[in-house]
């Protein structure tokens, strides 16, 4: 089973979401309100984004794969 950790940023005081990559030379953050725009940060990304001022939510997906013997007619 595999298993993929990302987070979507958001702001702390009003529903908007992170839609960019900001970082130490381009520093502007762009937001959505539109969910499905988040962009999805994997912890790894040399984001620069104030946490003070958003929060993480953290998305979990899970991938199985399944293999079932199918008859011959």
């Amino acid at each position: 089973m595999k298993q993929t950790t990302t987070y979507i940023i958001k702001h702390k005081l009003i529903d908007i979401y992170v839609t960019n990559k900001p970082t130490e030379n381009a520093p502007h953050i762009s937001y959505s309100t539109d969910f499905s725009r988040a962009r999805p940060f994997d912890g790894l990304d040399n984001a620069s984004i104030d946490m003070n001022d958003h929060i993480a939510i953290m998305k979990i997906v899970t991938e199985t794969t399944e293999y079932k013997e199918v008859p011959h007619e």
